[in-house]
């Protein structure tokens, strides 16, 4: 990125808050400026002694492209059945529960030399939690949230950095914002080396269940274990034999892990059946739940007008000319369709300014 940084600026690269908008939604209001009080950082450990181990990552999972920390936010509006518990405490007490059976995660990257192969030593330190209370609304946010939300250094535990350490570093940051409402903001920061967007939502969904007091799940004794473990090695020779896990994994390993080519590169991921509109800690689910903020790659996120209907955020990057050219070009299907699109954001900005466009499904 640093070599592009000068013809990128040459372009004059914007991010423009592009809407194409459900009919009869109004633009959403956003917060500039929030006033939050922090409580002292701690350490949530696992509820109950775990195994001490060292777990070697795949060459596909510690890409020094993904050495970095992806953070996400969830909006929750109060509930009057929940007035006397306190959502930070509760999520913390999940956490603790949680990192029982997700044990890597409280642990920490150690790297081996001269490769620098990452390892999770599983030490059993446990995660970073904040506790915040934020003199705002839920409504104050707007009612079409979609990333860059509003504020989010301070929703946040961790300042936000395109790039970042990982080793002998907490794995995930925490911070829950109790609102003047009743309802909460759950911030997390996490390394994308540790998890993926489907593994974050597999331990959201965890933390959730512990959270509601949901029982576990029953014991399924209709096939034997041998029946599984016969289906998953044949599954995994399957894909060994036609290249697609042996190409990928020996590309990366025989190439030192390369990054991703930034010059004319687009990086598209689809999250839009990925569940985080559905992580309810028992609050009901989220006003918006997501990334928090825009990276370079783009992904589709589901996301609501205030008038309940479903839509896509779509988060875009691009350079003036190239955005005034795709906001041509989506207009005249949604003009047929009988939608409408808002001009861009103010054009005398000279920063980078981030945006996001709403397109119903």
């Amino acid at each position: 990125m640093h070599r592009q940084t000068n013809s990128l600026r040459q372009l004059q690269i914007k991010y423009y808050h592009l809407k194409f908008l459900f009919p009869k939604m109004s633009v959403a209001r956003t917060l500039t400026t929030l006033s939050i009080r922090r409580g002292e950082r701690e350490l949530v450990a696992p509820a109950r002694p775990t195994p001490y181990e060292f777990k070697v990552l795949s060459d596909i999972d510690d890409q020094e492209v993904l050495r970095f920390y992806r953070s996400g936010a969830f909006f929750y509006r109060g509930d009057a059945s929940k007035s006397g518990i306190d959502p930070a405490k509760a999520i913390k007490s999940a956490i603790s529960e949680a990192l029982v059976h997700y044990y890597p995660l409280a642990g920490r990257f150690r790297e081996l030399q001269p490769t620098r192969k990452l390892v999770v030593e599983c030490t059993g330190e446990g995660v970073v939690f904040v506790e915040a209370d934020a003199d705002v609304r839920m409504e104050d946010f707007g009612n079409s949230l979609a990333p860059p939300v509003p504020c989010y250094d301070e929703l946040l535990p961790e300042q936000e950095r395109a790039t970042a350490v990982v080793v002998d570093r907490p794995l995930l940051f925490v911070q829950v914002t109790r609102l003047r409402c009743g309802g909460f903001v759950f911030g997390f920061q996490i390394c994308h080396c540790i998890a993926d967007g489907p593994g974050i939502v597999q331990f959201l969904t965890a933390l959730t269940e512990f959270t509601r007091g949901v029982p576990g799940a029953p014991t399924l004794c209709r096939r034997p274990l041998g029946e599984a473990l016969r289906l998953l090695l044949e599954a995994k020779a399957r894909a060994e034999q036609e290249g697609d896990v042996q190409s990928a994994a020996g590309f990366n390993a025989a190439h030192r892990r390369p990054a991703f080519p930034k010059a004319r590169t687009y990086l598209i991921s689809d999250m839009t059946q990925g569940g985080m509109m559905a992580v309810d800690f028992g609050w009901g689910t989220p006003v918006y739940g997501g990334p928090a903020t825009i990276i370079l790659a783009t992904f589709h996120l589901e996301g609501r007008n205030e008038a309940g209907e479903v839509g896509v955020n779509v988060p875009t990057r691009l350079p003036v000319l190239a955005l005034e050219r795709l906001k041509v070009e989506v207009s005249k299907g949604l003009t047929v369709s009988g939608r409408t699109v808002t001009e861009p954001a103010d054009k005398s900005k000279s920063a980078l300014v981030p945006g996001h466009a709403l397109a119903k499904l």
